[in-house]
């Protein structure tokens, strides 16, 4: 792997080692699992108590303040460094770059020395009017093969017999080895770089693992990333939703004393309050989709789900790029890993076709062995004098190659698919990188937009808290509405242009995560642009 993950470069990070889980509570060999399900009248079920308006709302209320008070600060550099140990998904990612591994090394073994080695025992008793004559024999066989690079394979064996008379009207006992050697190597069809296309594939499997996680790094912190800042929106949203409720409750308040004055009109109290109510319902459900948003990340990041968690207010500190269109293009289109193992799996479908062809040659087989017995009855008394040769070619005429020549038709088929494929690829990341620099400066321009937005807001509703006995109530919380909502779209902005920046980057494969899972500082991209 290490080997594999030197052709990207430095700091590209390998896979942890993985501790495989224990066996299971419950026994896996049994045919008829129990089930736990307990019938109507064992569940204890109880009605909830009718509550008013202002109980539920103080609950609720306090529900948030214990959240905010008694959760655990969770940074974004933290989540993303434990996502990075934690995460069902990047573990899932290791897995098929280790099982990717795995089938190498499953290779890698066929190509070296294998050893084989068997002792058999066998007893035999023939019957002749009742008396039977037994015998022992023992076979001890020894070999030891290797594949030749170029097709082909060379073996050396040893086998040992000893025999043995155990009842018989005359003993007699036998022993000796044969030590062998043979040689069988393919000349036309099945020789050359055919032979190893296993292995070479496999080899070129496991570079592709090694850009294919390293690109799931990149993905997967733009995943947490973003997931992690739609969350400090979330927050946001909810601060600026509890100064709306606030400034809602002062209204109502005022509205009510303006009444008990003589002042005002009881609908303006009563309409005060109510809006002052309908926030606070609004906040709640805010609040219930903001901690069911929470708790999905904890699940993404694998965070203990019981352990409460706050989300600290973070920005990733980015600041727009200044790059010119044509160079990001080229540059995606040189440096995008999963584009570079489209492109090597073009030439994978090129030789998949050099293959099939070599399918429809003749079968040309070269073949050579030699034996050498012991003698004298003896295990290891060998005389180079009795050494039998055997020198052979095998001729295979080429009458029924049809369906090799329909694969050979095959695989030009999908080498030209695969070429066509890549094509549209490389179309795609064009693309996918003039849109996410288009975006950059979108994202810009609505920022600026909703800040201005936001002032606008702030003034009138300046103006309102100013003079309020000249502006009804129904403009007075349209007001504070309206900033809240202006406050809402600058946030949400905000956080579009930074992952603006890191879309852009992960398009034009300049995104570079550390070992921890945090991004590298945007000056050392920087350098790169």
């Amino acid at each position: 792997m290490a080997e594999a993950n030197s052709s990207l470069g430095e700091n590209v990070v390998l896979p942890e080692s993985v501790d495989w889980s224990a066996t299971p509570s419950s026994s896996p060999d049994n045919p008829f699992p129990s089930t736990d399900n307990p019938t109507i009248d064992e569940l204890a079920l109880v009605p909830s108590a009718g509550a008013d308006s202002k109980t539920i709302g103080k609950k609720l209320d306090a529900a948030a303040v214990e959240l905010e008070e008694n959760g655990t600060l969770l940074s974004l550099e933290e989540s993303l460094v434990w996502a990075t140990g934690h995460a069902q998904e990047y573990l899932f990612a290791e897995y098929d770059y280790l099982s990717t591994t795995l089938s190498l090394l499953s290779e890698l073994h066929l190509w070296g020395p294998r050893f084989f080695e068997s002792v058999s025992a066998t007893t035999d008793a023939d019957s002749t009017g009742g008396f039977y004559d037994t015998s022992l024999s023992v076979v001890h066989d020894f070999e030891v093969t290797h594949r030749l690079p170029y097709g082909g394979s060379v073996s050396a064996t040893a086998l040992t017999n000893f025999a043995n008379t155990l009842h018989s009207a005359t003993s007699s006992s036998s022993k000796g080895t044969t030590a062998g050697l043979s040689l069988e190597i393919p000349l036309l069809r099945g020789a050359g770089i055919v032979a190893r296309e296993t292995l070479i594939q496999s080899k070129r499997n496991l570079v592709y693992g090694a850009r294919t996680f390293e690109r799931f790094r990149r993905t997967f912190f733009r995943s947490i990333a973003g997931d992690y800042l739609n969350l400090v929106v979330q927050r946001q949203s909810l601060a600026n939703a509890q100064r709306g409720v606030e400034s809602l409750r002062q209204l109502a308040s005022r509205q009510k004393a303006l009444y008990e004055s003589g002042r005002t009109r009881l609908y303006d109290s009563a309409d005060a309050e109510n809006q002052a109510l309908a926030s606070v319902a609004r906040l709640s459900q805010s609040w219930e989709r903001y901690r069911l948003s929470v708790d999905r990340f904890k699940v993404k990041i694998g965070w203990p789900i019981e352990e409460i968690v706050r989300i600290e207010p973070a920005t990733l500190g980015l600041r727009p790029l200044e790059v010119e269109m044509k160079t990001a293009v080229t540059q995606a289109l040189q440096y995008r890993l999963d584009l570079q193992t489209e492109e090597n799996k073009v030439g994978d479908a090129y030789r998949r076709v050099q293959n099939a062809k070599n399918g429809i040659l003749s079968d040309l087989d070269f073949t050579a062995s030699a034996s050498l017995p012991s003698e004298n009855n003896t295990i290891a008394d060998f005389d180079s004098r009795d050494v039998d040769y055997l020198v052979g070619i095998t001729f295979g005429v080429p009458l029924d190659r049809e369906r090799d020549r329909i694969s050979v038709r095959q695989n030009q088929i999908l080498l030209e698919r695969a070429k066509r494929s890549l094509r549209t690829s490389k179309e795609s990341v064009a693309i996918e990188v003039r849109s996410s620099l288009r975006n950059i400066e979108v994202f810009q321009f609505t920022l600026d937009l909703q800040e201005r937005n936001v002032e606008i807001a702030q003034l009138g509703l300046h103006s309102i808290t100013a003079d309020p006995d000249r502006v009804s109530v129904l403009d007075q919380t349209r007001a504070i509405s309206e900033l809240q909502s202006a406050q809402d779209a600058r946030d949400s902005a905000r956080r579009d242009l930074e992952l603006s920046i890191v879309d852009f980057l992960l398009q034009a494969g300049q995104l570079r995560i550390q070992q921890n899972g945090n991004m590298y500082p945007i000056g050392t991209i920087n350098q790169s642009l």
